[in-house]
């Protein structure tokens, strides 16, 4: 469930700021241009780099899947658009890729059970006794 909700929810709320920041342009055109379109492509390809990442999560060291999930969200974050959208400005594909990898790759560390190979005081269920 912390899988889908990182993904879903803190990946599209993350995305707009970072885009923002990385292209500098003001607030008001960036909302209007850039920041609608964005929103509608990056659900989907956080949805898909989440299942990704959920199936991976159990085979693939930690610091290795945030990379490969964010080379697959930036490969579905430009590809999907080009699909979906057709022949769009020059400086969207990047934008989108961008976006796709960034925040693939940090939901990927937020969404990681940190405390799976800890035991927990009290609890006897790993003990050869």
């Amino acid at each position: 469930m912390k899988r889908a909700l990182v993904f879903l929810l803190l990946g599209p709320a993350l995305v707009v700021p970072t885009i923002w920041v990385a292209v500098g342009v003001p607030l008001d055109v960036f909302v209007a241009n850039m920041a609608m379109p964005l929103l509608a492509v990056t659900f989907p390809v956080l949805a898909i780099a989440g299942l990704l990442d959920g199936y991976l999560a159990r085979t693939i060291p930690m610091l290795l899947r945030a990379l490969l999930i964010g080379l697959v969200g930036a490969t579905v974050g430009t590809v999907l658009p080009a699909v979906l959208l057709g022949l769009a400005p020059q400086y969207q594909p990047i934008l989108f890729g961008l976006g796709g990898a960034f925040c693939a790759g940090v939901c990927s560390l937020l969404a990681h059970d940190y405390s799976a190979g800890q035991s927990r005081p009290g609890d006897v269920s790993g003990s050869p006794s």
